[in-house]
């Protein structure tokens, strides 16, 4: 199996570094008045006491070799997205965090494959496979 250690050090470039830019992107975009802020993570493994905030999590990781020459591994990761309580328009906000999250993902080159895989219940999946 392949090192987390680079995807963990990948998604926290991608989710601290630059993501706040793409934030900025879709507010820009949309323009409308529903203003998305930055999340007040500092690092992928710390929860924070500020809103809007997201909570990491590693969900599987599977291992696959094809004709014993292509190795694979699979990892899916979770970011599940924490607004605050009483926001007005928690769906649209949430929905333009996601969008945001599509862009940076699809915009990013990396040597892993990341791509957004599936979302439940305030929660991202992400499929990353090395």
């Amino acid at each position: 199996m392949k090192s987390f250690e680079t995807v963990y050090n990948q998604l926290t470039d991608l989710f601290i570094n630059k993501l706040p830019d793409y934030i900025n992107k879709t507010n820009e975009e949309h323009n409308d008045g529903l203003i998305l802020k930055n999340f007040a993570n500092k690092d992928l493994s710390s929860k924070s006491t500020q809103l809007p905030y997201f909570t990491f999590s590693t969900e599987t990781a599977t291992y696959s070799e094809k004709d014993r020459i292509i190795e694979n591994t699979v990892y899916e990761v979770s970011f599940e997205i924490k607004l605050e309580n009483y926001i007005n328009n928690k769906e649209i906000i949430f929905w333009r965090y996601v969008e945001s999250i599509q862009n940076l993902l699809k915009e990013t080159e990396t040597t892993e494959i990341i791509e957004l895989e599936k979302v439940e219940k305030q929660k991202i999946y992400i499929k990353i496979t090395l």
